[in-house]
């Protein structure tokens, strides 16, 4: 089986994973500050898109590395009084921490640029013994721009036209578009021996040099955000194009669309930003995913309250359907099929450049049909075991968590719950429940307002009260 990814620099898509093997290469993060919740749309999609290969069979090397040595990471150090190692660890920690609070895993290979200071180091060799590359009086050695021909290309810019990527002490350079792969030491700075005397790598050598170090042969996706295209993922390009012309750098790269919120780049420098922690407090890690996934890796997406709201209750719509069959024993002819073209309407999907949003439309569809089944014949619950099944297959590659339901049963009264209402939540629900026996119904009305007034909602059935958070 084939897996086809719309290539950014040829607009194609390129089939990838013929010999069932996929290495996957993802630029991660500068450790210097806490993930936003902009930030962690990248690794969530490719943790499932290695979720989704890995099902079908790849054989999978994810890499995703860790900027820990930038002007960034030296400048907060500075700020703080710290040491640099110090803030490294602490975000390093922290990117982590929130990475666990989404659900999302850790990559196969998580590479630090600390960690590759030799191959980098080899591979600048490399680009000055080709003419690709020049050593200045001042120790910082630069890439020459106007040596690769096709600089741009990825871009989708001509030199000409494009802005100078790094501004500050320039007067070594022989053009203001070359770039820095090596930048000489300065006093109070971190710094490695080198041939060109003491210093630290430039940002876009490192990942060069660590897809070529991991991916020997080559990543066949190459991920990252679209402000990564320029200057970031073109300087890659040119450099390793530029040192090593006949092997394979990437075969197909692959960019997300940026997070917005009021119009704007959600981003730090401008401080418009929404903490990873502080979005699954208000609203739950699958309310998170299902905003993500219903929207295109490659299409920018909007933030706000409102429509984390409104995910949150269509994954709540999504679960209760998936509740109604948990406990089904058998599967009728209309459970097999629908759990048939679910499977096969996924695959699809998720083959055609990992297009999430059909995936769970399809998800949504099949849902949806069980539950008009289940309200005209409630005894149909029974009756969809193989499409829960393929559910529970297909949430769980996508990553939601499908929490479990909790039961609980006091002097005779059998509550049904998923989630943690609390003690004094449950205890209104008995109550009312008891009222309703009793026949009091301005007591059940008044207690099931009360339970509304804190976010729950109450479903009556003949087993008892089912208590769910308001949609």
């Amino acid at each position: 089986m084939t897996v086809r990814v719309r290539d950014t620099l040829t607009g194609e898509l390129v089939g990838i994973g013929q010999d069932g093997r996929i290495g996957l290469y993802v630029c991660g993060p500068t450790v210097y500050n806490d993930i936003h919740i902009g930030n962690a749309r990248a690794p969530l999609f490719w943790d499932v898109a290695v979720r989704y290969l890995k099902s079908r069979g790849y054989e999978v090397r994810f890499v995703q590395n860790i900027t820990d040595i930038e002007d960034k990471i030296i400048n907060k150090a500075n700020q703080e009084g710290v040491s640099w190692e110090e803030i490294v660890r602490r975000y390093t920690d922290s990117f982590h921490e929130r990475l666990a609070l989404l659900g999302v895993g850790l990559p196969d290979v998580e590479p630090r640029a600390t960690e590759h200071i030799p191959e980098m180091i080899s591979l600048i060799q490399e680009l000055i013994d080709a003419g690709k590359a020049y050593a200045a009086e001042n120790g910082d050695v630069y890439y020459s721009v106007e040596s690769f021909p096709e600089y741009g290309c990825l871009s989708r810019q001509r030199p000409e036209e494009m802005r100078e990527t790094e501004k500050g002490d320039t007067g070594y350079k022989r053009n203001a578009l070359d770039f820095a792969l090596w930048k000489a030491a300065k006093p109070g700075e971190p710094a490695w021996e080198s041939p060109w005397g003491p210093g630290r790598p430039g940002w876009h050598i490192e990942c060069s040099a660590m897809v070529e170090k991991h991916l020997p042969e080559g990543a066949d996706i190459h991920g990252g955000g679209t402000d990564l295209r320029f200057p970031h993922h073109e300087n890659e390009l040119a450099q390793s194009r530029g040192a090593h012309p006949d092997r394979i750098f990437v075969r197909a790269w692959a960019h997300h669309g940026m997070v917005n919120m009021a119009r704007d780049k959600m981003a730090k420098s401008v401080g418009n930003v929404v903490d990873v922690k502080e979005a699954v407090g208000r609203h739950g890690q699958n309310a998170i995913r299902m905003w993500f996934l219903q929207s295109h890796y490659s299409q920018p997406i909007d933030y706000s309250e409102e429509i984390l709201e409104e995910k949150r209750r269509s994954y709540e719509r999504l679960e209760r359907i998936y509740r109604q069959i948990s406990g089904s024993t058998r599967s009728s002819e209309l459970s097999d099929r629908l759990a048939e073209e679910l499977r096969e309407e996924f695959d699809r999907t998720m083959r055609e450049d990992f297009n999430t949003p059909e995936a769970i439309a399809a998800v949504f569809e099949a849902a949806s049909r069980a539950g008009q089944e289940v309200s005209a014949r409630p005894q149909a619950a029974e009756e969809f075991a193989s499409l829960r099944d393929a559910l529970e297959e297909i949430l769980g590659i996508l990553g939601f968590d499908l929490a479990r339901e909790t039961v609980a049963e006091v002097d005779g009264v059998r509550v049904r719950y998923v989630g943690e209402p609390g003690e004094e939540v449950l205890r209104r629900v008995i109550e009312r429940e008891r009222a309703r026996r009793g026949k009091d119904w301005t007591a059940a009305d008044r207690l099931r307002e009360e339970v509304r007034s804190e976010g729950w909602e109450i479903e009556d059935t003949p087993e008892g009260p089912v208590l769910g958070r308001r949609r």
